[in-house]
C-alpha cells in the first residue's frame, strides 16, 4: 500500500465516527457529514497519490516521465538553483511542486479521477477505468458490476456531497432535506474505500519493476 493510501485509511476513519455519533445520538447531521468527509478524503489521497507515485517515477532508472508530469510548473529560478540540491532535497523539491501544481483540483469526478491518475499511470487512457473494476472484483463484492456502475455510483457521491455543503441538502424546488439513512451513509464509507484500495492497488502494480503497463 502507498503512503497516501496508509493516510486515507486514517481519514476514512471520521466516515466511522459518524455512523458511531449517529448511533448514540439520533442525530442525522452526523450521517449526512459521511459525503463530505469521505469525498474530501477521496480527493485529497488523489493529490497525495499523484505527488507520491510521481516522485517515485522521476526517481526510477530509467526515469518515466509522463505527458501530465512533464507539463508540471516549475519557477525558472528554482530550475537554476536545482543542482544546488542534494539528491534527497532534489526530489522533496519534485514532490513539492508535483503537490504544488494540482494541490487546488477536485479529483472527485469520474473524469477527473481519469485525468489524476494519468499522471502516474503508464497504461492506455480507456483502460483506467476497467483497471479499477477489475481489482474492485477481487473479493467478489463487484462482479456483477460494470465500469459505468461505478462511474456513476461515485458521480452520485459527489452530486449529494455537493448538495450538502452547499445547499444543506436540500433539492432545487423543495424545501425538506433529502432523506439520510445509516444503510446509504455506511455504503458511502465501504465504496469509497474499495475504491481506494482498488486505484492503491493497481498504481503499486504499476509502480513495481517490471509492473505490468
Amino acid at each position: 500500500m502507498t503512503d497516501a493510501g496508509h493516510r486515507f485509511d486514517v481519514h476514512l476513519l471520521e466516515g466511522m465516527k459518524c455512523l458511531q455519533n449517529f448511533d448514540a445520538t439520533g442525530h442525522e447531521f452526523s450521517l449526512r457529514y459521511v459525503w463530505v468527509v469521505c469525498v474530501s478524503a477521496f480527493d485529497f489521497y488523489l493529490t497525495e497519490l499523484v505527488s507520491e507515485a510521481g516522485l517515485r517515477l522521476i526517481d526510477r532508472t530509467p526515469r518515466i516521465l509522463t505527458h501530465n508530469l512533464r507539463q508540471v510548473e516549475v519557477p525558472l529560478g528554482n530550475v537554476l538553483d536545482i543542482d544546488q540540491l542534494g539528491p534527497a532535497e532534489r526530489l522533496l523539491f519534485f514532490r513539492q511542486h508535483i503537490f504544488s501544481s494540482i494541490q487546488y483540483k477536485s479529483f472527485y469526478r469520474p473524469e477527473k479521477v481519469s485525468e489524476a491518475l494519468s499522471y502516474i499511470w503508464t497504461c492506455p487512457a480507456k483502460e483506467k477505468w476497467a483497471r479499477i473494476l477489475t481489482r474492485m472484483k477481487v473479493d467478489g463484492g463487484y462482479y456483477h458490476r460494470t465500469e459505468q456502475d461505478i462511474r456513476d455510483e461515485l458521480a452520485l457521491i459527489g452530486d449529494r456531497r455537493d448538495l450538502i455543503a452547499h445547499a444543506v441538502d436540500i433539492s432545487p424546488g423543495t424545501v425538506e432535506p433529502n432523506p439520510v439513512t445509516r444503510e446509504d451513509a455506511a455504503r458511502v464509507i465501504e465504496f469509497v474505500g474499495d475504491l481506494v484500495s482498488a486505484i492503491d492497488a493497481e498504481t503499486e502494480s504499476q509502480l513495481a519493476p517490471g509492473g505490468r503497463q
